[in-house]
């Protein structure tokens, strides 16, 4: 019998027979928890049932017109009633649900909520903390594994679209035990270093546990607290990590990620000179407008009778300055007739012009006016016009 060699499609058809009249596997109930689910265009959904030792591979058919669909969701325990179908093109063995009722939720997608919840108290989520990505950045960090697609597909868009820019990768492991160590150290490494622009963290496609190491409290809170941008690009477009939710930016892929931070270089020159254009439209209309303006304003002048205003205007000054000066000259001439007025006024009142007529004034030994002959005074100063005559009194 050993000797004997059968085709691929012999062999498949024999094994579909066996799975086929098998009676135990055309009726089972499986216990599981759902894990990598997808829909398919046609509206087939696939997904996986598994516990502590294995996993199979489930599809539903029409999954949108069962009943009791709610159950299939990943992180849920399920009970999963169907048969086992075998495809003999693919050689590929599928446990195709009929029914399914829930059971609780996973051990794994438990504490995704839990640690979830916890943040959202936090606060950590909220969009008041998300910093900018720089629009042009030199120098990104890159916390991947070293082995895996993700970091080749970054590091090929980010040079692709900006040949020269810098990229740096911190290796560390994606999945598994100690991996969510490895990606938050990484995280902090770049912390460290003083011209790192953006960071991305991130890993390609994988199952609901391969991505856990993104879910872990460490790696989230090294995101939320990095002074660093950071952009999460973990898994395909339909997976979603508490590193996204806590990252500044989030990305559906990590080619994706690249194509957010890094601009296309050809689409920068572009709008450098199509900028450059417009600020030249601009001044260059600034220009045209000033002359025109200046040419209004320069005919504006010389139709203007300048020469006119300023005959005129001269004409005005000197017959207010005539003005002014016969003004002043009568002020003073009255004022000096006045004063005159004055001064003969004040010279009628000297009492020494009366002297001239004849009187006299007599003074005592005190040199004060005598103006009585009832005094005793005996030394007498007489003033006449001319001078004095000193007189001793006899009566």
């Amino acid at each position: 019998m050993a000797d004997v060699v059968f085709g691929v499609s012999q062999i498949n058809e024999y094994i579909s027979r066996k799975i086929y009249t098998d009676l135990f596997l055309s009726k089972l109930s499986i216990m599981g928890e759902v894990t990598n689910f997808s829909m398919s265009s046609i509206g087939h959904a696939f997904f996986s049932l598994k516990d502590e030792g294995g996993m199979i591979d489930c599809i539903i058919y029409d999954f949108a017109s069962k009943e009791d669909t709610e159950a299939i969701r990943d992180g849920e325990n399920v009970i999963a009633q169907g048969k086992i179908v075998f495809y003999k093109k693919t050689g590929r063995i599928q446990f195709a649900v009929a029914k399914a009722s829930p059971q609780g939720v996973g051990d794994l997608f438990a504490k995704f909520e839990r640690t979830k919840q916890k943040l959202i108290q936090e606060g950590i989520f909220e969009d008041i903390y998300k910093k900018p990505v720089p629009e042009f950045p030199m120098h990104i960090g890159v916390v991947t594994s070293a082995a895996g697609a993700a970091v080749h597909d970054i590091i090929n868009v980010a040079t692709r679209r900006f040949e020269g820019i810098r990229i740096t990768v911190y290796p560390a492991k994606v999945q598994g035990e100690g991996a969510a160590e490895q990606i938050a150290a990484g995280i902090d490494y770049f912390n460290l270093l003083s011209d790192v622009d953006v960071i991305i963290v991130g890993r390609g496609g994988g199952s609901f546990e391969d991505l856990f190491a993104f879910n872990e409290e460490i790696v989230a809170r090294k995101v939320f607290g990095s002074t660093v941008p950071v952009v999460s690009a973990v898994g395909h477009e339909t997976d979603f990590s508490l590193c996204d939710m806590a990252a500044d930016l989030r990305a559906p892929t990590p080619s994706a990620a690249a194509e957010l931070v890094v601009r296309d270089k050809r689409a920068v020159i572009q709008y450098i000179e199509n900028y450059e254009k417009h600020i030249y439209d601009i001044l260059k209309e600034t220009v045209y407008d000033t002359d025109r303006k200046l040419s209004i304003l320069e005919s504006g002048l010389k139709a203007f009778p300048f020469h006119i205003m300023t005959r005129q205007s001269r004409q005005r000054i000197n017959s207010l300055e005539e003005m002014m000066i016969q003004s002043i000259s009568s002020t003073l001439e009255r004022r000096q007739m006045a004063l005159d007025k004055m001064s003969d006024s004040l010279e009628d009142l000297n009492p020494k012009k009366v002297l001239k007529r004849g009187y006299a004034i007599i003074y005592d030994e005190n040199k004060k006016v005598v103006t009585s002959s009832k005094g005793s005074e005996k030394n007498l100063d007489v003033e006449l016009y001319d001078g004095h005559i000193h007189v001793q009194r006899k009566e």
